[in-house]
């Protein structure tokens, strides 16, 4: 069975992950971005690197609309200099944001001070 998209409609968050010494942030989004993180901060998480980790969108849409959210977040990342990543540390292929999420992007906050 192939991945399907949850279609609820549900209060979805968006999160970062900040890599504060690489000038890196992983965005991702959950409908439980506690669990989420802290999945991320097991060993089998991935992140061996110290992360500040923090909410910052909350929606009730479906999985497919907080996507678009996510790549929103993805852009401000990028506007402010640092580099979004992947889940496996790499950077993200910023030629996959459309112009609508580049335009939502730039109008969002900046949540961190370093």
């Amino acid at each position: 069975m192939g991945y399907g998209w949850d279609n609820e409609v549900r209060d979805r968050y968006i999160y970062l992950l900040a890599f504060a010494a690489k000038r890196q942030v992983y965005v991702g989004q959950s409908v439980d971005p506690i669990r989420r993180i802290k999945s991320h901060r097991r060993p089998s998480g991935g992140w061996a690197d110290p992360f500040l980790p923090l909410v910052v969108h909350r929606e009730q849409c479906t999985e497919a609309e907080i996507m678009d959210f996510e790549y929103a977040w993805r852009w401000n990342v990028h506007l402010h200099g640092w580099t979004p990543i992947t889940l496996n540390g790499l950077p993200f292929d910023m030629g996959l944001l459309r112009p609508s999420a580049k335009e939502r992007g730039g109008a969002l906050p900046w949540p961190f001070i370093i």
